[in-house]
């Protein structure tokens, strides 16, 4: 027994060193992956946003993992991107703006955003970007209505159109105030620069007797709609998208005779330095990667990037718009909210 003593040992000697190999191999091996996966970040830019936080964190991060470039989103609402831009005080801080169109519309013209869009301009329609290119529209967001698939089954007849609705007999409607979002708010500016104002007020006096109630959210009347409290949701797509992806026994339909929809653009301030990097970067806005993104965190916008795959299989992409055959400034905004409040939000 003595004899394989030494053989015994030599063995385990063997076995040892065979660890060791593969020990020191695999540490080797994974120091070089993380070497591998670490990618220090090169570039900066600087972006004015109105979008919410964690929308923008989303993009943020799948920029930065994708192109190794960090964006610095600043969060700023729509007055406080004004005054900025009014006051000077952006100037060399920030390198482009991801906002309202309406709201890019009126900082273009202070003459503080350049023509930036050169070879992407073609593949987005003249109605998603600015006539002149100082700014260009990367998605949006449209009003539908989103009915409860039991209302669309058991009646043989669903209206499609903003007069049908109004005129429906015992429909329920739920819609957002026009007084607590902007996008529930286009709803009645768009159908005056459309219809105009007497036809206007005449159908949404039909409305407001079938309204169930006017939410102060956007998510609001989508919700009721889901849990059978009214027919109809007058909303926003990205929120019936939601609910929809949420389970919810809803269904959309586009007004036949035309809707209104927000869109979110993006521009280059003339004191960025970094005009190539601002423009790659709406570039990839305008791409399949940020859609897939927000799609995989329940954000649904239809991208104005007609070639991109995400357009090619969105349902709503053929969607009749309203147009505007009149453009009402803030001033008459304000005049016709302030009617439509008075005579019929808080009419008897």
């Amino acid at each position: 027994m003595r004899r394989y003593i030494p053989l015994l040992l030599v063995g385990l000697c063997i076995l040892f060193v065979i660890l060791a190999l593969l020990l020191y191999t695999t540490q080797i091996v994974g120091q070089k992956n993380q070497k591998e996966k670490f990618i220090p970040v090169t570039k900066t830019l600087t972006v004015y946003t109105t979008m919410p936080a964690d929308m923008a964190m989303i993009i943020a991060q799948q920029y930065k993992q994708e192109n190794n470039i960090q964006i610095n989103f600043v969060q700023l609402n729509s007055e406080e991107l004004q005054q900025k831009i009014a006051d000077g005080s952006n100037a060399g801080e920030a390198d482009l703006i991801v906002a309202d169109s309406q709201l890019l519309e009126k900082i273009a013209q202070k003459g503080v955003l350049v023509g930036n869009i050169s070879e992407q301009e073609d593949i987005v329609a003249e109605r998603f970007k600015s006539p002149v290119n100082q700014w260009i529209g990367i998605w949006y967001d449209p009003i539908v209505f989103c009915y409860n698939l039991d209302y669309v089954k058991n009646n043989w007849y669903v209206p499609t159109s903003w007069e049908k609705v109004a005129q429906m007999p015992q429909l329920k409607i739920a819609m957002t105030d026009f007084t607590v979002a902007s996008a529930s708010s286009n709803v009645l500016y768009s159908l005056i620069e459309n219809k105009g104002d007497e036809y206007t007020f005449a159908l949404l006096k039909n409305m407001h007797a079938k309204v169930e109630r006017y939410a102060k959210y956007l998510s609001t009347p989508v919700r009721m709609v889901g849990m059978a409290e009214a027919d109809v949701a007058i909303a926003v797509q990205s929120e019936a998208l939601r609910y929809i992806h949420d389970g919810y026994p809803l269904t959309i339909i586009y007004p036949a005779d035309g809707t209104t929809y927000r869109l979110t653009a993006a521009g280059i301030l003339t004191a960025s330095r970094q005009q190539e990097e601002s423009a790659d970067f709406i570039k990839w806005l305008l791409g399949d990667e940020v859609q897939l993104e927000l799609q995989r965190h329940q954000y649904y916008y239809v991208p104005t990037n007609y070639g991109s795959l995400t357009y090619k299989e969105f349902a709503g992409k053929n969607i009749a718009f309203m147009e505007k055959y009149t453009i009402l400034d803030d001033i008459n905004k304000k005049i016709y909210l302030d009617r439509w409040v008075k005579d019929i939000r808080l009419a008897n």
